[in-house]
């Protein structure tokens, strides 16, 4: 819900709906994809922050001095 509330605040639920009714009847044969928006948000969502766990979990190992707490220093070694 939480997803969808934003989509419609930020516009992007009325933009698919313009760019349908823009194609018109055409609009008819293709897939209806608006189902799958939310789920295509919250998976880019996702990547998102797997990639920028990725990117800290390297810098933690290259550099001793981002291992500020005792767990980081457990896990990535004095």
């Amino acid at each position: 819900p939480i997803v969808n509330q934003t989509m419609s605040q930020v516009g992007a639920i009325s933009a698919y709906d313009n760019a349908m009714a823009a194609l018109g009847p055409a609009a008819s044969m293709l897939p209806n994809y608006k189902g799958q928006l939310t789920n295509y948000v919250v998976e880019q969502g996702m990547n998102g922050i797997f990639t920028y766990l990725a990117e800290e979990e390297a810098a933690i190992r290259k550099n001793p001095v981002k291992r500020t707490t005792e767990i980081l220093r457990k896990v990535f070694g004095q």
